[in-house]
């Protein structure tokens, strides 16, 4: 999905000129810039970042991300738990957890 121009976009270029796979054509008289290559898009954000035109909290520009995409993302507000349990230090830095080493 293409990133989508809003009506308040100004046309400074900045989205086009920071943009890694070039998708925006640049208009040289100040014109709104146009999405030329939607499906190159690599939903990284930097034209969403970078833009410097705000109004009321939202930029000029909307990154619109596929479902896939949205699925992968992970809060990072969530504290990490790890999916597996571990039995024991082998460093012994906790002596609350003892690991013996299997006999060879």
């Amino acid at each position: 999905m293409p990133p989508v121009l809003k009506e308040y976009c100004t046309g400074c270029g900045t989205c086009s000129l920071i943009c890694p796979t070039d998708v925006f054509s640049r208009e040289l008289n100040h014109k709104v810039p146009k999405v030329l290559y939607p499906d190159e898009c690599w939903h990284c954000d930097s034209c969403v970042l970078d833009c410097p035109v705000e109004k009321g909290g939202q930029k000029a520009i909307e990154l619109r991300v596929p479902l896939q995409l949205q699925l992968l993302w992970i809060d990072p507000g969530v504290e990490k738990q790890s999916h597996y349990d571990i039995i024991g230090d082998h460093l012994g830095t906790h002596p609350d957890t003892d690991w013996q080493m299997p006999p060879e």
